[in-house]
């Protein structure tokens, strides 16, 4: 009879114990997670260019070619000069890649992917440095490239002129003094 009793004292003792463990499920959703950052950046190939201007304020005044510079989302025109004569201009877009959105019981979702463009200055036109897309163009040709490169989204149109046809009147941020 006792060891029935310890048996029954066990069996009820265990399944209050269970019956307490309840879990709460929070059905409320997290928050998502940040935006990844945004970093710009200009270069050139096999010739420096004569000079460089655009109207991204994150930029500086006489950019070190080849670094990457934190920027912001927008589209932001510029100026690449060839020689004092002949350049390319037209518009870039800079893009950040989202967070992943928030989970179950609150939890924040993952941070987004930082996003890098650095454009190549080419006497044939602008070019990413990881995409396989050059084009030429002739003289008021406009070039426009929209494409994934990784996590990337590029978008860049740009048109070949002169001085004559479309003078300029931006102050350069880059001026190569070896002309």
């Amino acid at each position: 009879m006792k060891s029935l009793f310890k048996i029954a004292s066990v069996a009820v003792g265990f399944a209050t114990l269970l019956a307490s463990c309840t879990f709460i499920v929070d059905p409320v959703q997290g928050p998502d997670g940040r935006p990844g950052d945004a970093f710009f950046g200009i270069d050139y190939d096999y010739a420096m260019p004569y000079s460089y201007w655009d109207n991204n304020n994150n930029i500086p005044n006489n950019p070190v070619l080849g670094s990457f510079y934190p920027t912001s989302t927008g589209v932001y025109e510029f100026e690449y000069f060839i020689n004092p004569y002949e350049y390319w201009y037209g518009t870039y877009r800079i893009f950040r890649n989202a967070g992943g959105p928030g989970g179950a019981n609150g939890q924040i979702g993952l941070p987004g992917l930082d996003t890098y463009l650095m454009l190549i200055c080419n006497p044939d036109g602008f070019y990413e440095e990881r995409g396989n897309y050059k084009r030429t163009a002739e003289i008021g040709e406009t070039i426009v490239i929209e494409e994934m490169v990784g996590n990337n989204k590029i978008h860049i149109e740009l048109t070949k002129t002169t001085t004559n046809i479309r003078p300029t009147v931006n102050e350069p941020k880059y001026l190569n003094l070896q002309f």
